[in-house]
């Protein structure tokens, strides 16, 4: 199985160069610079680290369609991988963060139409949309779009999906499904509802890639991973909806964490790590069921588990870094990449 890493969305490029060079001395598949309001633009942050680097893939994450039309989203991506050489990836999903930040809505008939924003993206960069556009039902391209400038390979494309029913749509019309963060006591299914998905596409596909978002929290210091683990918890599993935490925590304790929301949030915006009121033995349960978060001394469970993702059938797995993106990277190049190979 092989590795990417997910990096945070606040680094400049001379930051993103630095790690990027790392990485790809690491034998680190892809970089991805994420998609959030009020902070660096992916395509702008990953073009420097094209004309830098030689293997890395480039990857921007998550772009919604309800954000930023489809058409708009082929061209940042595709002037970037003409800049890397046929190196750049996209993850094209509903989106969250960026559409409440700007009062944004989502139509309907969601799964179809981020289905159709994969369609046009890569027809952009397949030639599809030479002739006559792309008349879908919530997206249209109403001229003929022939891209005659085009010299790389056609960028990889990925649908990111946290649901059966997207991941079904992703593999029926991408290049690959991103899985929303998805811990082995869930995988099996949703691996199923992708071949599925498979099976019923028009022309078979070479080289389908299945990626997942996991976060990483290993630190030379075991107790600040589990701080930082801690800080990050809101987000996880969902938000940590019921459904996902009951996986690892009894009935009582979903109600309990359930109500303590406001306490985990508060300890990301205080950047504390402390859930106020929760007791460790419930915050630490979740930093290990839905992260990867200790010491060194961790090394050798955590590449277990991602031995096991790719056993389920993931052919990539994305770590997320947070602080010290550096140290992080060497932890993941050093012991990590070379266990998978």
């Amino acid at each position: 199985m092989e590795v990417d890493v997910i990096v945070e969305p606040d680094l400049g490029p001379a930051q993103l160069v630095e790690l990027a060079q790392a990485a790809e001395r690491y034998g680190v598949r892809t970089l991805w610079a994420s998609n959030y309001f009020a902070h660096w633009d992916p395509f702008v942050s990953l073009a420097p680290v094209a004309l830098a680097t030689d293997r890395l893939q480039l990857g921007a994450l998550a772009l919604s369609p309800f954000e930023m039309h489809p058409l708009k989203i082929a061209n940042a991506l595709l002037s970037l991988n003409e800049l890397a050489d046929g190196r750049a990836q996209v993850s094209i999903g509903a989106g969250e963060g960026n559409l409440d930040a700007m009062a944004l809505a989502k139509p309907p008939k969601i799964v179809a139409a981020v289905r159709e924003a994969v369609e046009i993206v890569i027809g952009a960069g397949s030639g599809r949309l030479r002739k006559d556009g792309y008349a879908g039902e919530h997206f249209q391209v109403r001229f003929p779009c022939a891209y005659d400038w085009l010299r790389a390979p056609p960028p990889l494309v990925y649908l990111g999906a946290y649901r059966h029913q997207m991941m079904r749509a992703g593999a029926r019309v991408a290049g690959g499904v991103f899985i929303g963060c998805t811990p082995l006591e869930i995988l099996p299914p949703a691996i199923a509802a992708i071949r599925e998905g498979l099976a019923r596409r028009e022309a078979p596909q070479d080289g389908f890639r299945i990626n997942s978002f996991w976060a990483w929290h290993l630190k030379k210091d075991r107790a600040e991973g589990y701080r930082e683990s801690r800080r990050e918890l809101a987000w996880r599993a969902r938000k940590l909806d019921p459904q996902l935490i009951s996986l690892f925590l009894g009935h009582e304790d979903v109600q309990f964490v359930r109500e303590h929301w406001d306490d985990f949030v508060a300890a990301w915006f205080d950047r504390s790590g402390n859930i106020r009121g929760v007791p460790d033995r419930i915050t630490n349960t979740l930093c290990e069921g839905f992260t990867s978060t200790g010491g060194l001394e961790d090394l050798d469970r955590e590449i277990e588990r991602f031995r096991r993702f790719g056993e389920a059938g993931q052919t990539t797995i994305s770590l997320r870094l947070h602080d010290n993106p550096m140290e992080a990277l060497e932890i993941i190049g050093r012991h990590v990449v070379p266990a998978l190979r």
